[in-house]
C-alpha cells in the first residue's frame, strides 16, 4: 500500500527528468543551429547602399541575371536587375589566365538558400598564378560604357588550407576603372562575423590568420566573406583570384562572388538621325525643274521626300545641331551632353539628360537647326515633341529629314497663251498645250509683239512630286507694271475668272493691276494642280 505512491512518484520524477533533458537538448540544438546559420548565411554588404546620391536608382543582379551571364560568357547580357528599368545596364563577364598551365573549371552559378553567386574553381600551377574575372558595364541604350556608383561586391569562401593534399591560401583583389581611366581598389567593408581582412600591403582580401578554419564550399558563409565598395563611379570591375604567395605549393581551390549593389542616376536618352530624304535619288539625278511624276526620276519613288528615314537608300548628313528644348518656348534649352556611340553613322545624334535636371518640366521637344546653304529644304518639322513620360528612359528614332534644293517637293511651271480677250469664248481647260503661245498654252516666248487689243492668259501648274502633302500652299503672281523692273507696259487682270481658282479676298480685282493670289490650299502628294488667269496689256481696258 505504501510502495505504490513511491513507485508512482519515481516514475513521475523519471519522466519529468527525461522531459527536462529533451527540452534542454532541443534548446541547445536551436542555439547551435542559430549559431551555425549566423556563421554561414551571407551578410549584407555594408556598402550596398545609395544613400546620399540624389535621384539615384539602386540595383543589384537577380538570380536569373547570374544564370544569363554565365550562359553567355564573353558577351554582353541585358541585366533585368531590380531597378524597374531605370538602369539600362548590360554586363559582360570574361576571364584571363596568367598561366596556360592553370587547370580550369568553367565558371558556374552556385545557389545557396535561394541566393546565387558565381563560382570560380582553379588549380594553379604555382602560388604566383592568377585568374582575372572581368565585369564590363555598358549602357544598353547607347552601347557606351556606363559608370555605376557605389558598386559593391562580396567574395565568399576566402580561406586557408595547409595540409596533405590540400594546400592553398586564397587571395582576392577587386579593382575597378573610374571615369578618368584609372584603376582603383574597392574600399574594404568589414562584415560582422567575418574572418576576412584587407591587406594594405597586398591590396586584397585574405584570412586574418593561418589558423582560421577552412570554410565549407558554396555556402556563401559570412565567416569567409570579404566585401568591398567603390567610392568612385566605375565602368568595369576586375576580380583577381590567386594565392597570397605565403605557401610554396597550391592545389585546387575555389571562391564565389556576387554583385551586391550599384547606383545610377537615371538618364533620359534622346536619339535619331538628320538625313537626306532623297529616297535614293542622287544629287546628280536631282532636278528642280522636273515636274514629271508619271515616269522617270520622280516616278514611283515612295521614299523620296516622305519625312521617314528609309535605310539603306537614305543616309545621314552632317552639319546639323539638335537640342532639347521646352516645346512651349524653344528658346529655353536644357543642358545636355552628347553620348554618341563610337563608330556612329554620319548624322546620328544621341543626347542625355539626368532625371534630376528636368524637375517637373515634361513638355519636351527636340529642335534641329543648321547653318550654311546645304540641304536647305526640310521634309519634317524643325521641332519634334518627344512624348515624354517619367517612366520611359529611351526616346529613339527622332529623325529629321532634309533635301538639297534640286530635290525640292514643289515644281511651278508657267505657261502663256495669246488670246483675243473674249471672255465668252476663252475656256481655260480646253486650251491645248502647244509649242507656240499663239495657238495654245506654251512655255516658249512670244515671238511677235502683242497688240493692245490682245490678252495673255496664264496657266500655272503646281506639281507636288513629294510623298507628303503640301499644306497652306498659296499661288501668287505679280502683274507687271510700267516702270517697275524695267516693264514697258502695265498689265491688268481681265475676265474670265477661273472658277476653280479659289482666289483670296485680297487678290487683285478685275480691271486692276496687282497680285493674283489664291487662298491657302493643300496639294496632295504626287499630284498636280492648275491655276488660270487672264491679263490685258496696255493702260486701259477699252482702248
Amino acid at each position: 500500500m505504501h510502495k505504490m505512491p513511491y513507485v508512482l512518484n519515481s516514475i513521475i520524477s523519471q519522466l519529468f527528468s527525461e522531459h527536462i533533458y529533451r527540452v534542454l537538448a532541443l534548446i541547445a540544438a536551436i542555439i547551435l543551429l542559430a549559431a551555425s546559420n549566423s556563421s554561414y548565411a551571407l551578410a549584407t554588404n555594408p556598402g550596398a547602399t545609395c544613400t546620399g546620391i540624389a535621384g539615384a536608382s539602386q540595383g543589384s543582379l537577380t538570380n536569373n541575371d547570374y544564370n544569363s551571364l554565365i550562359s553567355s560568357l564573353g558577351n554582353f547580357v541585358q541585366v533585368a536587375g531590380n531597378a524597374s528599368g531605370s538602369i539600362p545596364l548590360q554586363v559582360k563577364i570574361s576571364t584571363e589566365e596568367s598561366s596556360s598551365n592553370t587547370t580550369l573549371n568553367a565558371l558556374t552559378v552556385t545557389d545557396f538558400d535561394s541566393v546565387r553567386a558565381i563560382n570560380v574553381r582553379r588549380t594553379f600551377p604555382n602560388t604566383s598564378a592568377y585568374t582575372d574575372i572581368n565585369l564590363d558595364f555598358r549602357n544598353s541604350i547607347t552601347t557606351q560604357p556606363i559608370f555605376l556608383t557605389n558598386v559593391a561586391l562580396s567574395a565568399f569562401d576566402i580561406d586557408y588550407a595547409n595540409s596533405n593534399g590540400n594546400t592553398f591560401d586564397d587571395f582576392v583583389q577587386i579593382t575597378g576603372v573610374n571615369e578618368a581611366g584609372t584603376t582603383i581598389s574597392g574600399t574594404f567593408k568589414s562584415v560582422t562575423g567575418s574572418n576576412i581582412t584587407f591587406s594594405d600591403s597586398l591590396q586584397g582580401l585574405l584570412t586574418r590568420t593561418v589558423s582560421d578554419p577552412n570554410c565549407p564550399a558554396k555556402n556563401l558563409g559570412t565567416q569567409c566573406q570579404g566585401s568591398v565598395q567603390f567610392s568612385q563611379p566605375v565602368s568595369s570591375v576586375k576580380i583577381r583570384y590567386s594565392n597570397t604567395g605565403y605557401l610554396r605549393t597550391s592545389t585546387n581551390q575555389e571562391i564565389d562572388f556576387r554583385v551586391d549593389n550599384y547606383c545610377y542616376v537615371p538618364q533620359y536618352i534622346f536619339s535619331g538621325t538628320v538625313f537626306d530624304d532623297n529616297g535614293g535619288i542622287t544629287d546628280t539625278q536631282a532636278d528642280a525643274n522636273n515636274a514629271n511624276i508619271t515616269s522617270g526620276t520622280y516616278f514611283n519613288k515612295p521614299n523620296y521626300f516622305n519625312g521617314v528615314f528609309n535605310t539603306p537608300q537614305e543616309l545621314g548628313i552632317s552639319g546639323s545641331n539638335v537640342r532639347l528644348a521646352n516645346c512651349a518656348n524653344n528658346s529655353i534649352t536644357y543642358p545636355t551632353q552628347s553620348v554618341i556611340r563610337n563608330g556612329a553613322s554620319v548624322g546620328e545624334y544621341q543626347i542625355s539628360i539626368p532625371k534630376t535636371t528636368l524637375a517637373n518640366n515634361t513638355n519636351l521637344c527636340l529642335v534641329e537647326s543648321r547653318t550654311g546653304a546645304t540641304y536647305p529644304i526640310r521634309t519634317s518639322s524643325e521641332s519634334r515633341n518627344v512624348g515624354f513620360s517619367a517612366t520611359t528612359y529611351n526616346y529613339p528614332n527622332n529623325n529629321f529629314g532634309r533635301v538639297i534644293a534640286a530635290n525640292a517637293a514643289l515644281v511651278l511651271q508657267k505657261y502663256q497663251f495669246v488670246n483675243d480677250c473674249n471672255a465668252g469664248t476663252l475656256v481655260y481647260a480646253s486650251v491645248p498645250m502647244t509649242g507656240d503661245p499663239r495657238t495654245g498654252f506654251s512655255m516658249d516666248p512670244i515671238q511677235n509683239n502683242i497688240t493692245p487689243q490682245q490678252c495673255i492668259a496664264y496657266k500655272i501648274t503646281a506639281t507636288n512630286r513629294a510623298n507628303l502633302a503640301i499644306n497652306d500652299f498659296i499661288m501668287s503672281d505679280v502683274l507687271q507694271k510700267k516702270g517697275v523692273n524695267n516693264a514697258q507696259v502695265t498689265s491688268i487682270r481681265v475676265a474670265p475668272t477661273d472658277n476653280n481658282g479659289s482666289y483670296a479676298t485680297d487678290s487683285v480685282a478685275l480691271g486692276l493691276n496687282g497680285t493674283v493670289k489664291t487662298t491657302a490650299l493643300m496639294l496632295q502628294k504626287n499630284t498636280k494642280s492648275d491655276f488660270y488667269f487672264n491679263t490685258k496689256y496696255g493702260t486701259t481696258v477699252n482702248p
